[in-house]
């Protein structure tokens, strides 16, 4: 086993993670990044590359952000964005990133505005998440971190309370890692793969973070809130679940239609994802679907006025009419006929309780970006994601750096026991598939735990989810040779149980229906959860909720 001892470890390596390891390596902190993917790929990279700023009215984008969140967001997390978002999209410029400018001044930048925001403060990028992700990589690889690519983490190992370290494997060359750090930053992204095909994220978005932090110790919060984007792809198969865009796309006149022609929901480009997802699930929910089980959105109408003529353009230029052209066809793309959406799994909300320095309740142990809950409350703004993994990437290595290197040294034999023992975990005598059993999950938390919940898919989902769990103590995996993907498949499987629980857990917690969560048995927001937040931790293999008072 290869032992390794750095100032800081960074699993993952999106936006947040590259930000958080240049930020920190800039300051003298030695870095080690490990990320399943290659460095900058990832969710980041098919990202559609819009960015919100904060270069005005201030004031104007913490009302946004409370508004969409309905009242729950961490107010300190919503202040620290305000603080320390100012230059981020200057800083990514100089690194090489090119947003684009207003095409009658090219000297100004181009605003627009996305689903949630009430004025245009989001910009756009060349060539979308590519030019920002290979900004990012290469200012990243211009400074000394060490790189470890397609390693999966198993474990942060903690001592009395404190981050000592992890343990690493490389699942192509069959060989364990271990790396001394008193400083473990977690930014692995989502879980969109507890919802798969329904999801537009990378198949790597297993919850990694959220099961990391959770077993370590570090508290979730808010995992019931889950953002659906309204319109994915609903065929073909190979296709199904990309996004196609929020309400914006649907143009200044587009309607959404069930299968009488009927309209369901008009002006969609003033209302929310939250709202316009509820909208649809209820509405096929009623029998009264598109035969792929959606509905039609309908943008025809956008292409008889100037304005719904510029909106379908901009979408052309972030390229999203490309993925309506593959999916659906020419006519479809140039919005001259009606097509099939469906809501995809997005985003969530939730994920480990961070203080306003990106801080867990484990000493050494941080949280930023999507592995990060508690900022956006109930609902996320459009183009607030990559804005978000800028800023507090860059709080987290800031705040590491002011730290003094503390030496926690773990013996070899400490990593060698904690590998015997996980391997242990994997001696299994059954037959079980892990690829099978995720995607179990997946037709689990579809069926019973996406858009619209109750009290009794919640609990048939939770009933299904620990007979899941007790068939994966089944599996056996070999460690003999190369090219181990099924002990990666298995970790990944256990990731998305520990996930998938907690979301089960705050959905059932949360007896009401505010932003991205809507209970059918519970349908109106309650009093009594206004600013209340959703808590799960980890005892002795047990997950515990609790509720908090959002102060």
């Amino acid at each position: 086993m290869e032992i390794y001892q750095y100032d800081v470890v960074c699993i993952g390596s999106g936006v947040a993670g590259m930000m958080a390891s240049i930020s920190a390596a800039e300051r003298g902190l030695n870095v080690c990044v490990v990320s399943k993917d290659p460095i900058g790929w990832g969710n980041t990279r098919i990202s559609g590359g819009i960015v919100t700023t904060n270069e005005s009215n201030e004031k104007a984008l913490y009302e946004d952000l409370l508004r969409t969140g309905e009242q729950i967001n961490q107010k300190n997390l919503v202040n620290t964005l305000l603080s320390e978002s100012k230059n981020i999209n200057d800083k990514i410029e100089k690194w090489g990133h090119i947003y684009l400018r207003n095409p009658d001044n090219p000297i100004e930048k181009e605003f627009v505005k996305p689903g949630g925001h009430t004025i245009p403060r989001t910009l756009k990028s060349h060539n979308r998440g590519i030019s920002i992700a290979n900004s990012l990589r290469s200012k990243f690889l211009s400074l000394d971190i060490k790189t470890l690519e397609e390693v999966i983490v198993c474990k942060v190992i903690v001592q009395e309370k404190r981050v000592s370290g992890v343990l690493c494997y490389d699942w192509n060359e069959n060989k364990w890692m271990g790396i001394h750090s008193p400083h473990v930053i977690l930014t692995c992204g989502g879980a969109g793969m507890i919802y798969y095909p329904h999801s537009d994220n990378m198949r790597t978005s297993t919850g990694d973070g959220y099961a990391l932090g959770l077993r370590a110790g570090a508290r979730l919060i808010d995992m019931e809130q889950i953002q659906f984007i309204p319109f994915g792809v609903l065929y073909p198969n190979g296709m199904k679940g990309l996004e196609v865009g929020d309400t914006s796309a649907a143009g200044p006149y587009g309607v959404l239609r069930n299968n009488r022609d009927e309209i369901v929901v008009e002006d969609v480009s003033s209302k929310t994802r939250e709202y316009v997802s509820k909208a649809i699930a209820l509405e096929v929910k009623n029998g009264n679907g598109s035969p792929n089980g959606g509905l039609w959105l309908d943008p025809t109408e956008n292409r008889k006025h100037e304005d719904g003529g510029k909106n379908w353009q901009h979408w052309k230029s972030i390229g999203t009419i490309n993925t309506l052209k593959m999916a659906y066809g020419t006519k479809a793309s140039q919005w001259q006929e009606k097509f099939e959406v469906c809501p995809t799994q997005h985003y969530f909300m939730g994920g480990l309780m961070i203080n306003e320095k990106g801080c867990t309740d484990i000493s050494g142990l941080y949280a930023a970006g999507e592995t990060a809950g508690g900022l956006h409350g109930a609902g996320r703004m459009g183009s607030m994601s990559l804005f978000d993994g800028l800023t507090f990437g860059k709080v987290v290595g800031k705040e590491i750096s002011k730290k003094e290197k503390e030496n926690f040294v773990l013996e070899k034999d400490h990593f060698l026991q904690e590998k015997e023992t996980l391997i242990k975990q994997f001696a299994g005598e059954g037959n079980e598939k892990p690829i099978r059993l995720k995607r179990e999950i997946s037709k689990i938390m579809w069926e019973n735990v996406s858009i619209i919940r109750d009290q009794t898919s919640l609990n048939r989902a939770w009933s299904a989810l620990m007979e899941i769990e007790k068939r994966s103590k089944c599996i056996k995996v070999s460690f003999e040779g190369k090219h181990n993907n099924r002990f990666l498949e298995t970790v990944e499987l256990r990731f998305m149980i520990d996930t998938a629980k907690s979301v089960v857990l705050s959905a059932l917690k949360r007896t009401e229906s505010r932003g991205s969560h809507y209970r059918s048995d519970y349908s109106e927001k309650n009093q009594k959860w206004q600013q209340k937040n959703v808590m799960v931790k980890f005892f002795e293999e047990e997950h515990l909720v609790e509720v908090k008072n959002n102060e």
